[in-house]
């Protein structure tokens, strides 16, 4: 077997190139079963070698924030630093319970975190993030999803706290991005001469009502918002901008993207040289259909290359 053969038409058969046919196409399903099965073996034996390094800021997250909020005619929020420590805080609490979700398995919720942290609220809600690459990409996502986008856009809110933070979770490291709104208890009495609480559906990471588990909009008075103290503080500075921690060995998306596009860019190599041979010696065949086979590779390079590993919650 020549060679060329796995390259070009067999010249007496007109047989498709070797790396074209049907058992080769089984080899590379099988290779990148195969890659994917690595990555997951490497992180539950060999934890936070894989993983991603993000470039997302608390900074570019609350000004994103606030465009969107403007966009759409509302006040922007401005940022608090006890919403930052509890936003830190629940980080914090993601990556020690190992974890992904609003609800931790001990059954902390995001109120306790807000509450913990000294802000007495009348609203609240949280939206999260994990494993993206730029602080836009986070927001867009958000802005996206109609729970989320809900949140950024409820025109209740007044203050806002962000933590993006780095560490390992389920064996990967990642990089994960807590939001948390609220409007202290103290300026919903002055404006409304009432405390009001908002109700909406856990999955939209928002608060419950006076009657839900944690929620702290029954307690009425104006000192109910406990001032900035020093313990805050410090944990606030802690969040202010994202942590860089040892960069991982190797990116498992980023690695697989780049193996499906090269592989997608040899298929397409292939089929337009099986096309120009074919037609240079004027041969026929009735199962050719190179011009939709191109057609599907750019497609599914488009679709890989739009694809992000970002997740939100």
């Amino acid at each position: 077997m020549k060679l060329s053969h796995f390259f070009l038409p067999h010249p007496e058969t007109h047989k498709k190139a070797h790396l074209l046919s049907f058992k080769a196409l089984m080899v590379y399903i099988v290779f990148f079963l195969l890659l994917s099965l690595s990555f997951r073996t490497v992180n539950v034996y060999k934890p936070g070698v894989l993983g991603i390094e993000s470039a997302v800021t608390r900074s570019d997250i609350v000004r994103l924030t606030n465009i969107e909020r403007e966009k759409n005619g509302l006040a922007p929020v401005s940022e608090d630093a006890r919403l930052n420590a509890a936003a830190l805080a629940k980080a914090q609490n993601m990556f020690e319970e190992n974890y992904w979700a609003h609800f931790s398995p001990s059954g902390k919720d995001p109120w306790g975190f807000i509450n913990g942290a000294g802000y007495k609220f009348s609203y609240a809600g949280e939206n999260l993030a994990k494993s993206f690459y730029q602080s836009n990409e986070v927001v867009n996502a958000w802005m996206a999803s109609r729970t989320h986008r809900e949140n950024i856009l409820n025109k209740h809110y007044q203050n806002i706290g962000i933590a993006v933070l780095e560490g390992t979770l389920n064996g990967e490291k990642t990089t994960l991005v807590v939001q948390e709104f609220g409007t202290p208890v103290d300026t919903a009495i002055a404006s409304n001469g009432q405390v009001q609480s908002i109700q909406s559906p856990i999955e939209s990471g928002q608060a419950p009502s006076e009657s839900g588990p944690s929620a702290q909009a029954s307690i009425a008075p104006s000192s109910a918002a406990a001032p900035e103290n020093p313990q805050v503080q410090s944990r606030t500075l802690v969040a202010s901008e994202k942590q860089f921690f040892e960069i991982p060995l190797t990116d498992p998306y980023l690695a697989f993207k780049a193996a499906g596009l090269a592989f997608m860019f040899g298929l397409f190599i292939l089929i337009v040289l099986d096309l120009y041979v074919v037609r240079r010696r004027a041969v026929y065949r009735i199962t050719s259909r190179h011009l939709p086979h191109l057609a599907l590779i750019s497609v599914a390079a488009s679709v890989l290359m739009n694809l992000s590993p970002g997740q939100i919650l």
